[in-house]
């Protein structure tokens, strides 16, 4: 009975290689990919430029049956990726190389014992914006955009930003040449509700730190709990204090311009959800200070500028210092 046990154990192990060891060759055999390995869908901001693309990548592998019977054409191969056979196990599937070109693909197919696995790379193509397009890890968003729109990318569709790259790069240019500590800028299109451009210290998270509600001299009444694309934001009660993010900050002023509940959101849609009564807010700017940072609100032409300033706290007329930037950025809308 023992026997037969460690016979169906011993069978049921080899079965599930086998099985591995077909859909690992898949590629190779077919010339298509698995099906678990759809590319991922393209991220574009929204004028259609590319953010995050998939590129495709080879490696390849060799199927080793016996290490006493290589030909030459196996010599040459394991030579050029290992620079040896020898200490090679007797059996087994050794790994070549990664990266390969497509030259290098094409001659290793034909290579009876080689076995090519193709592979997609998720690139960030602008790194300012890594903070907000995330990360993936085996072909599976971990952060960031990446991650809320997993399911959606996966399936290989693109997803459309509201994000206008254009503008990313003027303001990008703009903070990167100033003494700032930390920054966090964001800028919406009171019409839409669309954020056309969002940049932040990728390890600050300036606008997800929770600051005390009487710095922005805001009725409690007023504020509330509220989720959109980027997260659920809530008012935390800290004692007698109530705190809570930029964001809560944001979408208050839209509020109250809009003269109604709007929800933002950061993938395009260009549907008119607001029409914004800014007359007595145009050109006008709301500055909470705490200690060396600097909270800014904005308008112009039916755009809501918002920005968080950390200075260093050793300069001399921070206030003005702010005002100036703002009064820059605001120029180029």
């Amino acid at each position: 009975m023992e026997k037969k046990q460690n016979f169906l154990l011993f069978l049921s192990i080899f079965l599930v290689l086998v099985i591995l060891l077909i859909n690992f060759s898949a590629e190779r055999v077919t010339g298509k990919p698995p099906e678990y390995r759809i590319k991922r869908g393209y991220i574009f901001d929204r004028n259609f430029n590319p953010l995050a693309i998939s590129l495709e990548n080879y490696k390849a592998y060799y199927l080793l049956k016996d290490n006493t019977l290589f030909s030459s054409s196996d010599i040459n191969i394991l030579n050029k990726y290992l620079g040896s056979t020898i200490n090679l196990s007797k059996k087994g599937i050794i790994f070549l190389s990664e990266d390969l070109s497509l030259e290098e693909v094409e001659n290793l197919k034909k290579e009876k014992n080689v076995i090519i696995e193709k592979t997609f790379e998720r690139k960030v193509l602008q790194p300012y914006l890594k903070f907000l397009i995330g990360e993936t890890f085996n072909g599976h968003g971990v952060s960031g955009l990446e991650k809320i729109f997993n399911e959606h990318l996966s399936m290989g569709n693109p997803l459309v930003l509201s994000i206008d790259l254009n503008l990313e790069k003027k303001v990008y240019n703009i903070i990167y040449e100033l003494n700032i500590l930390s920054f966090g800028i964001a800028i919406f299109d009171l019409k839409t509700g669309e954020l056309l451009c969002y940049l932040e210290n990728e390890n600050s998270k300036l606008f997800d730190s929770y600051y005390p509600l009487n710095l922005f001299n805001i009725p409690p009444s007023e504020i509330k709990d509220f989720k959109w694309v980027l997260g659920e934001n809530l008012v935390l009660k800290e004692m007698d204090t109530t705190k809570i993010n930029i964001w809560h900050v944001a979408k208050w002023y839209m509020d109250k311009v809009c003269d109604r509940p709007v929800i933002p959101t950061i993938l395009r849609k260009e549907t008119k959800i607001c029409e914004p009564r800014l007359a007595s807010s145009e050109n006008k700017e709301y500055i909470y200070n705490l200690g060396n940072k600097f909270i800014t609100v904005a308008f112009k032409d039916d755009k809501l500028i918002l920005s968080l300033f950390v200075f260093d706290s050793q300069e001399k007329d921070l206030l003005n210092k702010n005002k100036k930037i703002i009064n820059y950025l605001i120029s180029m809308l």
